[in-house]
């Protein structure tokens, strides 16, 4: 900075949203398997193991589909985005 002091700033890249924003409101968490299976994941079994600030990334391989895949990309979304039916089959497996 110009008086001389220091500024830390971390430029967030795409997929690097935290397992605790997910509680933020009007927010969810859900998961997406490669083959189109879409599942709202409830974050509070990995909140209460300490994980809050865990990347979503990060906790994409503990995730299981119905179809067999042993991983599903995370994200989260706004309560507006959310699919209207016949989401589930992805299950959190530790």
């Amino acid at each position: 900075m110009a008086d001389g002091s220091r500024q830390l700033v971390r430029d967030w890249a795409y997929g690097e949203a935290r397992l605790g924003w997910a509680t933020a409101a009007r927010s969810s968490l859900w998961a997406r398997c490669g083959c189109g299976r879409e599942a709202a994941i409830d974050p509070h079994p990995w909140l209460s193991q300490g994980l809050s600030r865990q990347t979503l990334h990060d906790l994409e391989h503990r995730l299981r589909c119905v179809c067999g895949a042993r991983q599903a990309s995370l994200e989260i979304r706004g309560l507006a985005e959310a699919p209207g039916g016949g989401a589930g089959g992805i299950h959190v497996f530790r």
